[in-house]
């Protein structure tokens, strides 16, 4: 008999309740609702300990539940299976999680649930914020698709293009016709789920985050390091939103230069003028591996073309935003123009991860 850990929080529970049976929760040996559902080694902790004496773990909720669980599920080397609560994120199906460590968000290995299952009744009645994260978190694909083979081409990094072809013709069909399309609408977030839930099966495919998380994702969690009591106040996705839009006009600037140069600094520069020391210690790490790089030869004219195939303009993304009511300021994100804009420009010390950042000038 399967001893189950049930995870999820006090919140979705209130609003998925009603789609499961009565005795649900008498079905499971524990049942553990996280009070503080952050990304974190505290929840981490609090799980753990909740594990004890079960064998499997069934999780209801969206990015934070889903990290945390499927972290453990790898640690503790007990499957896992999660119910999703809402079309908010692309990682039901990598085999990564984010998980903040020492104040640093850092994407680490982790394990595939034995099943995801959603029903549409319940993202359907998931909170507006949420599924618009998910729109933030999907239109992220030009932008890294650009990014991840910028690199390949400019230092010969690894380059896997099934990811994207796997999704291509959801995400172009979505881009065509997003017009016809409001939050609530059962044809849309099928639509939704099935591109999150392909962008998560094309990480594990990668080996890595490569696919779905590349310049605006750097920037995203430069924020959340610099400014973490504003960043937890926002979701994943309505980050990524804003982000892409600033990775989308960046890649757009370098499709109009002559020949960017690679803007990589020395490893002793000191990012802790701008992040704490310790958080600075460890970019200081991830930074030095792209520092042992080696630019190739490129002709950029025929580059040039290869990527404007790739790109998705900015005032497109503008578009299908404005569209669902997204909001896309900085200020939206709680920042200033200027904090924004310090994120932007240090957001590439951050990684070990060459984008488009490392050739702005």
């Amino acid at each position: 008999m399967t001893n189950t850990l049930f995870v999820t929080d006090e919140k979705i529970w209130q609003n998925c309740q009603k789609f499961f049976p009565e005795n649900f929760l008498e079905k499971h040996k524990k049942n553990l609702f996280l009070e503080d559902p952050k990304p974190n080694e505290n929840n981490l902790k609090i799980i753990a300990k909740a594990i004890k004496n079960c064998d499997f773990i069934l999780a209801l909720g969206s990015g934070t539940i889903n990290d945390l669980c499927k972290f453990t599920s790898a640690q503790k080397k007990i499957p896992y299976t999660v119910f999703a609560s809402a079309p908010s994120m692309n990682g039901y199906l990598s085999k990564n999680a984010s998980i903040t460590i020492l104040g640093h968000k850092k994407t680490l290995p982790a394990t595939l649930p034995k099943a995801v299952f959603y029903d549409l009744r319940i993202l359907k009645s998931a909170p507006l914020r949420l599924i618009k994260a998910g729109i933030g978190d999907s239109l992220c694909f030009y932008s890294c698709w650009f990014d991840w083979y910028l690199s390949h081409k400019f230092l010969g990094t690894e380059f896997n293009n099934k990811p994207f072809e796997l999704l291509r013709e959801k995400m172009e069909f979505f881009v065509k016709n997003f017009r016809k399309f409001s939050l609530r609408d059962e044809e849309f977030l099928q639509l939704l789920m099935e591109i999150l839930l392909l962008s998560g099966e094309g990480m594990t495919m990668a080996g890595g985050s490569y696919p779905a998380s590349q310049s605006e994702h750097l920037i995203a969690h430069a924020i959340e390091m610099k400014y973490p009591e504003i960043a937890e106040k926002k979701l994943h996705g309505e980050m990524i939103a804003v982000t892409t839009l600033t990775s989308a006009r960046l890649q757009k600037e370098l499709l109009q230069s002559v020949i960017p140069t690679i803007q990589l600094q020395s490893s002793s520069k000191s990012r802790g003028d701008f992040f704490s020391v310790k958080i600075a210690k460890q970019c200081e790490e991830e930074y030095r591996q792209k520092l042992t790089l080696k630019p190739k030869k490129v002709d950029w004219q025929k580059l040039k073309q290869e990527l404007q195939k790739i790109h998705l303009d900015e005032s497109r993304l503008k578009e299908i935003f404005a569209h669902f009511k997204i909001k896309t300021s900085a200020r939206s994100l709680g920042l200033s123009s200027q904090q924004y804009q310090d994120c932007v420009v240090n957001a590439k010390l951050i990684r070990n991860r060459f984008t488009c950042l490392d050739l702005i000038q």
